[in-house]
């Protein structure tokens, strides 16, 4: 960000003004005052008043701020947290050229504690991840505004990019997978359960919410019984307190199919990852909940490269090995008849907007 020259482009779910998002706050005006083009896009529901509205003041530098929300009957009113319709994209563009995407939130817990995945990406893709920004933009009657700049020649661009100490990987097909709640093609949950059904070896992935609409829990399962590979790696600790009975009530169908549970230990487990056959890595905001599948704004960045997928693999396997306690079918079936009834509950009362 402070590399930008040219426009900041910046769409996080969460912006908190504790030390990371201060210091970001800071750049973002820095910029702005120096005639940059800043735009932040604001779930309402996910933020405080307070951080909002010290945020908006970053207007008086020039940056364009605004919030997004598209609340369904009366939620935004009585329960924000749990509104629908939400923005929950996380998407940072540099100067037309650069884009990072994946499922950190602007808050400190998400740079110190929290894992999560995210993903830097140059080249041509980057007029599509644009394309999505532009997208919410409409959405909250932006319309009007000037263009969006995207930087020419993004594919010469892209060769001669360095980022000195990290891996780089040149060449990749990048397809880009925007969800909005409007559109009835569903293509998220398409991309996942197309993944799923056509896995030859091994589908592994992170997940921190749930519980998956039915058709990709039949897809897992039937994907285990071919003798498929899958893996889901959970957390054991989560922010959202139903959510873990929520999960739990999957346990013993999937374990039955042949899925294998891993919980990571200790802080929150974030990230939302898929990978398969070495070929294909999947990586953005989306978990495999029915919030995201079906009511909110996401979006995904499909990795079609052979080297990437097998890195992600080897990162996914020291997870398991040092970070993980795997959760056996016998384990589940001693549990208590209360901890059962408990998650069936919670799985009918909280499945829908979990």
């Amino acid at each position: 960000m402070r590399a930008a020259e040219i426009s900041v482009h910046i769409e996080p779910y969460r912006f908190c003004l504790d030390s990371v998002g201060t210091v970001l706050a800071g750049i973002l005006r820095e910029k702005a005052a120096n005639g940059a083009d800043v735009r932040i896009i604001l779930d309402k529901s996910a933020n405080s008043e307070e951080d909002m509205q010290k945020l908006k003041k970053l207007r008086k530098d020039g940056a364009m701020v605004n919030t997004f929300h598209r609340p369904a009957f009366f939620l935004d009113r009585w329960i924000p947290k749990l509104a629908t319709h939400r923005n929950h994209r996380k998407l940072l563009i540099l100067d037309g050229r650069t884009a990072f995407i994946g499922s950190r939130n602007i808050q400190d817990k998400y740079f110190f504690d929290w894992h999560d995945a995210d993903v830097r990406i140059t080249g041509p893709v980057i007029a599509d991840l644009t394309e999505a920004f532009h997208g919410n933009q409409r959405n909250i009657g932006l319309h009007r505004q000037k263009p969006l700049y995207v930087a020419p020649d993004l594919e010469e661009a892209a060769r001669r990019d360095t980022m000195p100490g990290l891996e780089q990987f040149f060449d990749v097909p990048i397809q880009v997978v925007p969800e909005y709640p409007t559109d009835r093609n569903l293509p998220t949950r398409n991309c996942l359960e197309w993944a799923l059904n056509h896995a030859k070896s091994y589908f592994w992935y992170y997940n921190p919410y749930s519980p998956p609409p039915m058709s990709t829990i039949e897809a897992l399962q039937n994907a285990a019984r071919r003798g498929v590979d899958v893996r889901w790696i959970a957390p054991s600790i989560t922010d959202i307190q139903p959510e873990r009975g929520i999960a739990e009530s999957m346990y013993q169908g999937l374990l039955e199919a042949g899925v294998r549970f891993y919980e990571w230990q200790g802080h929150m487990m974030h990230a939302k990852q898929y990978l398969s056959d070495d070929y294909l890595t999947i990586i953005g905001s989306t978990n495999m909940d029915n919030l995201s599948l079906f009511l909110n704004y996401e979006l995904l960045a499909i990795l079609y490269d052979g080297r990437i997928c097998r890195r992600a693999a080897e990162t996914f396997q020291h997870d398991l090995e040092t970070h993980c306690l795997e959760i056996t079918l016998e384990e589940v079936k001693r549990w208590l008849s209360p901890r059962k009834w408990r998650n069936w509950i919670l799985r009918i009362l909280g499945g829908p907007l979990a």
